[in-house]
């Protein structure tokens, strides 16, 4: 009976995660139609980095670094949090989000599992191989089409797809550290906005949109420091705690499904049939490489 609690109880904290990331893909069209995108990061991290500090302290985690984590922290700051975001955010002013809501998740495996045998020489179940090409299939039935279509959305694409690479180098990096995933989380957020805040002031306008920002605008931008990334994160550790990593991770299969529902629900994309038959493909093909059992899950950013 516990058990089966527990398994509840985790169901409903990973469901929460999934749409937590989910709603990034409309958040973040929101918050950069209006402000620049280097300024929407900036403040992202520095609110979930205080957010997370709170929740470190509450759980009284350690947050007492050594000289080795400085690199690792580092690596996490430029990856996760500079990296990626620069590019998931500049690529939804040029790309649909729906797009991005697959195309992220769906380079993710493949990229990590590339990286993982080329750095750590991990060996590649058959399995996880025909899930992530099962994925590039149905990635190419998305976006094949746009191949003939214009710049700017095969820009924002091409964005997308290296930013998966970005958060698959991420994901080895955190693998190094010996500090709890929260506190590692806290450190490269914190180090990220700094990072980011030059950047944010040098470029053309400056943060000077937020004062003319929408009310819309604004939740969006707090949305991405609070739910998409801090609520998220924890709920994620959660279910993490009550079924396993192996189990946990199989449920971010369901982050492209609310992805795409909230994409085309509330920002009013279009999917051709073509393009809903990939999404299906990229999900099958998910769901087998996260059921192999892998002890380090491969959280979809946000």
């Amino acid at each position: 009976m516990r058990s089966l609690a527990a398994s509840r109880l985790a169901a409903i904290y990973l469901v929460v995660t999934a749409i937590g990331f989910g709603g990034t893909w409309v958040a973040a069209p929101w918050a950069t139609d209006e402000i620049a995108p280097l300024t929407v990061a900036t403040i992202r991290f520095a609110l979930a980095a205080a957010l997370l500090l709170g929740w470190c302290l509450l759980r009284g985690l350690p947050l007492r670094l050594r000289r080795a984590d400085v690199p690792v922290i580092a690596g996490v700051a430029l990856t996760s949090v500079a990296g990626y975001n620069v590019l998931f955010l500049y690529g939804v002013t040029l790309a649909p989000a729906s797009h991005g809501a697959v195309l992220v998740p769906g380079l993710i495996p493949m990229a990590t599992l590339v990286l993982s045998r080329l750095v750590l020489g991990t060996q590649v179940a058959r399995r996880q191989v025909l899930g992530v090409l099962l994925s590039i299939a149905g990635l190419a039935l998305v976006v094949g089409p746009e191949l003939g279509g214009d710049a700017r959305t095969l820009a924002g694409d091409a964005m997308f797809a290296v930013s998966a690479g970005i958060w698959a180098a991420y994901t080895l990096i955190g693998r190094a550290s010996r500090l709890d995933s929260a506190v590692l989380t806290l450190y490269g957020t914190a180090v990220g906005s700094l990072v980011l805040l030059p950047l944010a002031l040098l470029v053309p306008g400056g943060p000077g949109p937020i004062a003319d920002a929408s009310l819309r605008a604004i939740l969006s931008v707090v949305y991405l420091g609070s739910i998409g990334t801090v609520l998220s994160f924890v709920t994620f550790l959660q279910g993490v705690r009550l079924i396993g990593a192996a189990r946990a991770s199989a449920y971010t299969v369901l982050i492209p499904v609310f992805g795409l529902t909230l994409t085309v629900s509330l920002l009013g994309e279009a999917l051709t049939p073509l393009a809903l038959v990939g999404a299906a493909i990229v999900l099958a093909g998910l769901r087998i490489t996260q059921s192999t059992g892998r002890e380090h899950p491969v959280v979809e950013p946000a």
